[in-house]
């Protein structure tokens, strides 16, 4: 029951995200249509139910983030495209275009994330900005614990749009239901936007006396979250300092289930044994043979288009779940930041630490380029399926395989598009944007 009231909040809030003006009839307000399976605003968004609306601002970010693995490992090599369906190609060809619908303005079960990230980001911070109005008295519950919470789960949103988007744009509807348009905004102000939101998470979860498992747990996950944050705009000693408050042991997941399709874990309804609508990239086959992180197998089953069926195993139902955030990403952001200091002595022993989890053998590297190019092996095998790939592919500038110019199995060749363009759709309905 719980499953399904989080996602008839999570579809209540606002009537929709900002994003669907775009995808709606520019001459409709779509926010003034009601869906018969809504239930109007007005009669959810009061205090006795808020522990309710941040328990939808989760399952909204929950879609989205399985979404975006998919989207995002079709990208960055992690998923090779197997079937026809034609809207799936561009990303896995690197060919995406603003006038792409499917990551534009499907919903996160059709694989779409724009919209899907958005509407999580949105509904969060609707949400907080009711708690910050409702009182203590008016909440049952902690009302600081479930700000720390709606924060967190913004500044995640925040985060991953701005590892897989070109730019973006973030427009707020008020409690009158007003619009306010964000303009164009780059990648590096969306990251500090989601500092701004981890930070206001970690916040309210220290003023949480004693300490609950709750608020210690969402606490780390803030950490975490603004270190990931500050690492993508190049503030390593900061990340550091976030990272190593991370205990060893550390996760958060997102959860699934198979109640509903939006609950479901979509990596393993892209790709599991009998799911063969992706197949598992080249590198990381060769990785599976060792190292347990990337756990696969191969099959005799070939796509009509020549893709071999290799399959994950990390996530081996429709109710696994997916780690948001975790220890050993902390350890390995600690490390990038000893590495950009020239600290090898002290990255060396973290590095070591992953490889051992990896069945390899000591790192025998002296030079500055060759830890850094450990630590994006390491990253990749560590964090494979986890939504952190595409966002590495594009810090680093990872060169991808098959190389831009390659044929490619559908016809036609890769392309060198690695960040998801700023829909039109988006373009075309925000005045501060326009084509």
């Amino acid at each position: 029951m719980l499953d399904r009231l989080r996602v008839g909040t999570a579809l209540s809030l606002l009537g929709a995200a900002l994003w669907t003006l775009a995808a709606c009839d520019a001459v409709k307000n779509p926010l003034d249509v009601e869906a018969s399976s809504r239930i109007p605003a007005e009669n959810v968004e009061v205090p006795a139910n808020a522990q309710l609306l941040v328990d939808g601002t989760v399952a909204d970010f929950e879609c989205a983030f399985a979404s975006y693995v998919v989207q995002g490992g079709e990208v960055g090599e992690e998923f090779v495209y197997a079937f026809q369906t034609a809207d799936r190609v561009p990303p896995d060809q690197r060919t995406s275009s603003a006038n792409d619908a499917r990551y534009a303005t499907s919903a996160c079960t059709g694989l779409g994330i724009y919209g899907p990230l958005q509407t999580a980001r949105s509904s969060a911070e609707t949400v907080l900005d009711y708690l910050h109005v409702w009182t203590d008295a008016q909440v049952s519950g902690s009302r600081q614990q479930m700000i720390a919470t709606a924060a967190a789960y913004a500044g995640y949103s925040y985060v991953l749009l701005g590892e897989g988007f070109c730019t973006l744009a973030f427009s707020k509807i008020n409690p009158d239901r007003s619009i306010t348009y964000g303009g164009e905004v780059s990648r590096d102000s969306t990251f500090k936007r989601a500092i701004t939101r981890f930070t206001e998470s970690i916040t309210a979860a220290q003023t949480i006396t004693p300490a609950t498992t709750a608020s210690t747990d969402i606490l780390r996950m803030a950490y975490l979250g603004r270190a990931r944050a500050k690492l993508n705009i190049g503030d390593y000693a900061g990340a550091k300092a976030d990272a190593q408050l991370v205990p060893a042991g550390y996760v958060h997941n997102a959860t699934y289930s198979s109640t509903v399709s939006r609950r479901n874990n979509l990596v393993f309804n892209e790709n599991s044994q009998s799911l063969t609508s992706s197949s598992v990239g080249e590198p990381y086959r060769t990785y599976s043979a060792t190292d347990p992180r990337v756990p696969l197998v191969s099959t005799a089953t070939v796509s009509t288009s020549g893709i071999r069926h290799w399959y994950q195993t990390k996530y081996p139902t429709i109710g696994s779940p997916i780690p948001i955030a975790t220890y050993e990403e902390a350890q390995l952001i600690i490390a990038e930041a000893e590495i950009r200091a020239n600290n090898f002595a002290a990255a060396l022993p973290i590095l070591n630490a992953e490889r051992a989890r990896g069945n390899q053998g000591a790192f025998v590297g002296t030079t500055p380029a060759q830890y850094l190019a450990e630590l994006i092996d390491q990253r990749r095998r560590e964090m494979f399926l986890e939504g952190q790939q595409l966002g590495d592919v594009i810090r680093f500038g990872t060169t991808l395989q098959p190389a831009t110019g390659t044929p490619y199995h559908f016809g036609g060749t890769y392309g060198n598009q690695i960040c998801f363009p700023l829909p039109s759709a988006e373009r075309l309905n925000n005045p501060l944007i326009g084509s």
